[in-house]
């Protein structure tokens, strides 16, 4: 082979070479994972703050826990039923006086009067 062909050929094996590291890299770049994140991200914002949005909201309703209701049945009750709660209820301190002046006669009856200052509830000693 002469010296000027052997030029040619080393210079065009060179060029070849500069080419294919330069496809190389660019493919590598290209089919990287987190390029393709980042010119994702780039290219459609909206999308990827909608669909993390969308996951929060997901994850939240997952690892919450269950609400648990007590009832007691309030509104199930009948008319009868609520009126004679409300009855009771506005006799009550009637119904407290005449109990505790019962309660009162009937210890007097049985164990003799007692002064109604004492703190202890019996005579005061003197």
């Amino acid at each position: 082979m002469a010296e000027p062909q052997k030029k040619a050929l080393i210079e065009q094996l060179a060029l070849q070479r500069s080419e294919m590291t330069t496809t190389r890299d660019a493919l590598q770049r290209e089919l990287s994972l987190s390029h393709q994140l980042g010119e994702s991200l780039r290219n459609h914002p909206g999308q990827w703050a909608a669909a993390g949005a969308g996951t929060a909201f997901l994850l939240a309703r997952l690892a919450r826990r269950k609400k648990i209701i007590y009832t007691d049945g309030k509104g199930k009750h009948g008319v009868i039923f609520r009126t004679s709660k409300l009855i009771f209820s506005l006799a009550r301190p009637a119904l407290t006086t005449f109990a505790l002046k019962y309660a009162k006669d009937y210890l007097e009856a049985h164990f003799g009067p007692f002064d109604d200052n004492s703190k202890l509830g019996g005579s005061p000693q003197k």
